[in-house]
């Protein structure tokens, strides 16, 4: 019998089954891959300076495996790149996954978790109609196991959370292609030395950015978007149109998916919590989501510390759980998810230069993640209405300012008001569900 059961080792997985098994609670995770496989959705991926001793992680440095290379200058620029802004602050150190992968369940392992690896998870244990365990098939047979607690770190696939019954009070949808975006990376070698990068910089309205990767004469060079890789294709073919690059060699293509669309309302169910990819916790600006599924954890930690103290991890036990992280997290990425969304979905390339142009889009707000103080928030106001006074903007513009503002603000005090009582969460749902209706999704 395990306090603790979690399915998938990803990063969210290993993070979450160190955080419970330091806090002495025995826990067991089941990794349907060998371990030389895990983490092998990408070969790199970043995580921001700060973050490593927030959330207490290894800070790798050049000449660890899991190192890459690192770096200052984040720079952000209009769709024909005239203009540029820098928000550069804290160091972008860039890893590889699966060596990174692999020390965090090293950390974990350290920490008294029993990691299964070649363990594929097939369904819960049910007793009483709430889930009491999981059962997975390993070396060809078919395995069960105890736990007061299961969690879902499984990523897209949400193997979890969707073989759950439509019943049991957590949303069991599977993620439809409109609920991703589509990711292309193109690692590339530069022809000459002056073209060699030490920053990043990324083209929004494209979805488009250049960075470093692990060879100095060489970059990564991405493309985001949803309805497919077809679609990234063609956005692609845009992009070389509008913006030049410097010359270079294809060196290989690495293509995937991350999830970009509204986390479930609720994370809990009875003796159940849905973590990281699985419960599409990706950030709004960017789409990883390495530490922004940590920050759910870190929300959740007291929560399930106090229900594995005392044994009990019903829903209402686990409720508080989704309230914390709207509190820390949720309400603001809400916030920003329909903002971009509605100006994504609405401007044309011209208005997007212009708020380059007319210095709407200044270093602090993009360093801010577009959560800015009141003052660079009444600065870019300021800008954005001198501007439209001038002709500067469509009226599509003008009128999607508008409501990404308003519908912004609204899923934010939403968000924030999140129900203490789960009877009152039907009730919360519908207003949710009407505020992201008029938002829409990302095209």
């Amino acid at each position: 019998m395990y306090d603790l059961i979690v399915i998938g080792a990803s990063t969210t997985g290993a993070y979450l089954a160190r955080k419970i098994a330091s806090a002495g609670f025995k826990v067991k995770v089941i990794e349907k891959l060998p371990r030389e496989k895990v983490g092998s959705k990408y070969d790199i991926f970043h995580i921001m300076e700060p973050d490593f001793a927030l959330h207490g992680l290894p800070r790798p440095v050049k000449g660890d495996p899991a190192w890459a290379f690192e770096f200052l200058e984040n720079l952000t620029a209009d769709p024909f790149d005239v203009y540029r802004r820098n928000s550069t602050g804290a160091a972008t150190v860039g890893l590889h996954m699966g060596e990174y992968t692999r020390m965090l369940c090293d950390r974990a392992s350290a920490a008294g978790a029993e990691i299964g690896y070649g363990a594929e998870f097939t369904d819960f244990v049910f007793e009483n109609g709430r889930i009491a365990g999981v059962k997975y098939v390993s070396d060809g047979e078919l395995h069960e196991e105890r736990a007061l607690i299961v969690a879902d770190c499984s990523g897209i696939p949400a193997v979890g959370r969707t073989a759950l019954p439509y019943s049991y009070g957590i949303d069991t949808d599977r993620l439809s292609g409109g609920d991703m975006f589509y990711v292309v990376l193109r690692y590339i070698k530069f022809k000459n030395e002056k073209d060699y990068i030490k920053g990043s910089c990324g083209w929004p309205f494209y979805k488009t950015w250049i960075a470093p990767c692990q060879d100095p004469e060489g970059a990564i060079l991405g493309i985001g978007a949803t309805n497919g890789f077809d679609h990234c294709d063609e956005v692609w073919e845009r992009f070389v149109k509008n913006v030049p690059l410097p010359e270079y060699e294809l060196d290989y293509i690495e293509r995937g998916a991350t999830p970009y669309t509204t986390p479930p309302y609720s994370f809990v169910a009875d003796n159940f919590i849905v973590c990281g990819d699985a419960a599409c916790l990706t950030k709004p600006m960017n789409g990883e989501g390495v530490t922004s599924s940590m920050v759910q954890i870190d929300a959740a930690m007291p929560v399930l510390v106090r229900a594995l103290k005392y044994k009990t991890a019903s829903k209402r036990d686990l409720w508080s759980v989704n309230k914390i992280y709207n509190r820390v997290q949720g309400a603001d990425f809400a916030a920003t998810r329909a903002l971009l969304t509605v100006i994504v979905n609405s401007v044309t390339i011209d208005d997007f230069f212009n708020v380059f142009a007319e210095g709407v889009v200044s270093d602090e707000i993009l360093a801010s993640d577009l959560q800015p103080s009141f003052a660079d928030l009444a600065a870019a106001a300021g800008k954005f209405a001198s501007a439209a006074a001038r002709g500067r903007f469509s009226r599509a513009a003008l009128a999607a300012a508008a409501k990404a503002v308003r519908l912004s603000g609204a899923l934010k005090k939403h968000y924030l008001a999140f129900p203490d009582d789960p009877a009152d969460f039907d009730a919360w749902c519908a207003r949710a569900d009407s505020l992201w209706q008029k938002v829409g999704r990302m095209a």
